[in-house]
């Protein structure tokens, strides 16, 4: 994502504007004798055009380069044109469309040096879950990967890295990174530029370099921007890519005056504290900057510079050239850091919860479609897992929305680039529910006839079994374990009845504002308690028209749940608990928007503020409001949970409720949020807290499976204000561990709303996590406007010790069993291998 050239724009092209406008003085630069110039297209799947014709040009800009290559292959090294191709994607586009000698020309271009084949197939958010890094390390196919050798990773435009990605890459052999960082609302964890060593938990390390905004190197040599705009569609005829001569010309008078501003910013960089020999730039194109093709003239250029003996000296190279050479110069001077690379631009992915919600439903139907208890994973189930496991990993790329998704949200492109954004969560959402009923059904279809129920998670499972009360085709009463005889009722709720008008108002909810289908008829949704389901496991079981006997639920341990004057729970106690399960503040619900005219400029104000100022800022400009109960919590008492649900009242929704389901026998608890957000494009940030009675005590959490201390297991100067997680945050005591879960939305804060706060140490109260679950905060690139009806889930649980991982706890309890019904009747082979086979 680049932005235009104005206050809201790239940090860094806004200082080389403004230092450019100065009349360049005699420079003398002491360190820098060389610079290496990496030419690229940044990958935006987005942002200029809609996606599918950013995938396009990005083929057509490989086939660009690569014809650019072997017309200057016979040139001297300094003239030819060199080109790396940032994100593999459209490589492996372009090579399936290719033809054989087509491809031969590609690999000569590999094998001269001038192409390149950079390691990631796209610049990550920092959402992808463990088995999404190894989809982004094997976009392309082993044989193809062995070939081109690619030598360094690029992360361009977002603001962090999560180590997952990076012991992914060390795992395939890559030990560069190039970062481009966009500052725009971040910033760059250490001064830039500058390289450090990034020690992983193993040992291993890699090199980072921390170049400017990928665009930078432009404006080391040109005063004046050429591109006008900003962001034309490439289908805008009105607009062109930049012709020899626009710039960077290769006549004598041009050079030599790219070379005096040259010098003069290099005299600044060094004034800065820049001491080092050699010093890496990228550089676009500046049709739009992002996904732009490569500027054939650039090496005319450089051949000039050159033959004119200027110095320092220039070389066009590729990545891996360029950071070989770099560690060799500096290698043993650079300083060593430690931590997760937290990002400043995870705060965007909460423009679209419902999406979102969405990719993380696919992560786990995925999981379970894949589980051992289906048997092995033969290659059509594993080709089908791949293409999911791609489509979400598009989904987690760093571009939400065309460049004016904010400023224009209804806006033909705004919602033609979110709609196919959005494809990528709801398109793998169904793939995997398919894939998880195919490998399910080809699994059990010859099983005798039963009621089956598959954990396949790594521990024992318990809750309700939920079901569509249609899907019982008798009328079943109850549900026998054949093995220890074991009976459990079968208990009918009020439910959701499609294609039937509501007979009277009680059978609408509150929530049912269309009113097209009643949602509170009688006895829809078919309910049986299932206790402590193996994990890793299948089993069967008996539906049953007999009325079911007297049920023995498990003995309860819940002491008395301690309550607000509303009657929402404060606080719950199993017996053996040293301490409750958390404390006043659960299902919080609160809002911060920002007060003022033009409110994201004002947004702009805070953030820019010098940090003596940020703070009295955001007490003036920034407004918070917590939602407050309509009435009294309704209490509902079962033999195996208390049941809590309550109404909430925010100016910002149309209605909420939050729903407490509490284990009776176990601690553990569940929290449901559902609201209905009014449509507005102003800027603000909705969160759902939850107090644990941890105060003291530093939280862990994962990112990629990759665990992490926020605050402490951090490299210095990224994001603090808010978390990119896969879904856990635990707590250790002495006397037990407690873990906070969240479904819906992995991106966390502690302490309370830390909005444009730029936190450098933890708040006092570490202990109060807060889910952020929406937040529309930019202005560019992601949504303006998600409004109507979202929910969101949170489990909690308590262990006495050590025991199992966080991880898979926390996997278990946002797991559902697979349900499926086996008749006695026999199923048809063609039937299992035609329509159930993957």
């Amino acid at each position: 994502m680049c932005h235009p050239p104005c206050p809201l724009a790239i940090l860094a092209i806004a200082a080389f504007s403004a230092f450019a406008a100065e009349a360049p003085p005699p420079a003398e630069v002491k360190h820098v004798q060389h610079i290496d110039l990496v030419h690229f297209s940044h990958t935006d799947y987005g942002f200029t055009d809609h996606p599918v014709v950013c995938r396009e040009l990005q083929m057509r800009f490989l086939d660009l380069a690569i014809d650019g290559a072997l017309a200057t292959r016979d040139r001297a090294p300094a003239e030819r044109l060199y080109w790396t191709a940032e994100t593999t994607i459209a490589v492996w586009d372009w090579w399936q469309a290719a033809s054989a000698e087509r491809r031969e020309q590609f690999l000569q271009a590999v094998d001269s040096g001038q192409l390149e084949i950079s390691a990631l197939p796209l610049n990550a958010t920092p959402f992808l879950d463990h088995h999404q890094w190894r989809t982004m390390l094997h976009w392309l196919p082993d044989e193809l990967w062995d070939r081109v050798r690619p030598k360094a990773a690029i992360q361009n435009d977002v603001n962090g890295f999560p180590r997952a990605g990076a012991l992914a890459l060390l795992d395939r052999g890559i030990r560069y990174l190039l970062s481009g960082i966009n500052e725009d609302s971040g910033g760059a964890p250490l001064p830039r530029p500058s390289a450090f060593w990034w020690k992983m938990p193993d040992g291993r390390r890699m090199l980072a370099y921390l170049n400017y905004s990928y665009p930078a190197g432009y404006w080391f040599f040109e005063p004046i921007e050429w591109r006008r705009g900003p962001v034309p569609r490439a289908g805008d005829t009105r607009f062109r890519p930049p012709r020899a001569g626009d710039f960077l010309a290769a006549d004598e008078a041009a050079v030599r005056r790219a070379h005096q501003h040259l010098l003069s910013r290099l005299k600044s960089l060094e004034a800065e504290g820049y001491h080092y020999p050699r010093l890496v730039l990228s550089i676009t194109n500046q049709w739009r900057i992002d996904n732009d093709p490569p500027f054939l003239p650039l090496g005319d250029f450089i051949g000039t510079w050159n033959r004119l003996g200027l110095q320092p000296t220039l070389r066009l190279t590729t990545a891996g050239p360029a950071m070989e050479a770099l560690e060799r110069a500096v290698g043993d001077r650079l300083p060593t850091y430690e931590g997760e690379w937290t990002d400043w631009w995870a705060n965007g992915t909460a423009s679209a919860p419902r999406e979102v919600a969405a990719s993380r439903l696919a992560k786990r139907t995925l999981a379970a479609a894949v589980s051992p208890v289906w048997g092995d994973t033969d290659p059509n189930t594993h080709r089908a897992a791949d293409g999911i496991l791609r489509d979400l990993t598009l989904f987690d790329e760093h571009t939400w929305g065309s460049s004016n998704s904010v400023a224009l949200p209804y806006s033909l492109d705004a919602q033609a680039q979110f709609a196919e954004k959005a494809a990528f969560a709801y398109r793998p959402m169904a793939r995997a529910e398919w894939l998880l009923a195919q490998r399910a059904r080809v699994r059990l279809a010859r099983e005798p006839e039963g009621l089956y129920l598959a954990n396949t998670t790594k521990l024992p499972w318990s809750g309700w079994i939920t079901m569509p009360a249609s899907a019982l085709r008798e009328d079943y009463r109850m549900v026998e374990d054949p093995e220890n005889k074991r009976v459990v009722p079968i208990v009918f709720e009020n439910g959701w009845r499609p294609f039937t008008a509501p007979a009277n108002p009680d059978e609408l909810t509150r929530e049912n504002t269309a009113a097209t289908f009643p949602d509170n008829a009688l006895q829809q949704v078919a309910q049986f308690w299932v206790e402590s389901l193996p994990a890793a496991s299948i089993r069967r079981l008996r539906l049953s028209t007999q009325e079911p006997p007297p049920s023995i639920p498990p003995p309860a341990t819940l002491e008395p749940i301690q309550r607000d004057a509303s009657d929402w729970p404060t606080g719950v106690t199993w017996q053996g608990m040293p301490r409750p399960l958390f404390t006043d503040g659960l299902g919080e619900f609160v809002s911060v928007t920002v007060s003022g005219f033009a409110p994201r400029w004002r947004a702009r104000d805070i953030w820019t503020a010098a940090e003596e100022k940020r703070e009295g800022l955001r007490t003036e400009m920034l407004k918070q409001v917590t939602a407050t109960p309509v009435g009294p919590a309704s209490v509902e008492h079962g033999p195996y949970q208390q049941v809590f649900t309550q109404w909430l009242r925010h100016p910002r929704l149309a209605w909420a409720n939050r729903r407490l389901e509490i284990w009776k026998h176990q601690p553990r608890a569940r929290l449901t949020v559902r609201l209905n957000r009014l449509s507005s494009e102003d800027p603000e940030a909705f969160f759902i807290g939850c107090t644990l009675p941890c105060a003291g005590v530093m939280p862990q959490t994962s990112c990629g499976g990759q665990p992490f201390v926020p605050f402490t297991d951090q490299l210095p100067g990224t994001c603090r204000d808010y978390f990119g997680i896969d879904g856990w945050v635990e707590y250790r005591r002495p006397e037990g561990r407690w873990l906070w879960v969240s479904r819906d939305a992995p991106l966390v804060t502690f302490g309370g709303p830390q909005v444009l706060a730029k936190r450098r140490e933890p708040p006092r109260d570490v202990h109060r996590v807060l889910a952020m679950v929406f937040n529309n905060f930019w202005y560019t690139n992601f949504v303006g406007d998600s409004h109507g009806v979202m929910e969101f889930q949170f489990d909690l649980a308590w262990s006495p010790a050590e025991g199992s991982s966080a991880e898979d706890l926390a996997e278990t309890l946002q797991s559902e069993p697979t349900v499926l019904i086996q008749p006695a009747l026999a199923e048809d082979p063609l039937v299992i291998r035609r329509l159930y086979t993957p």
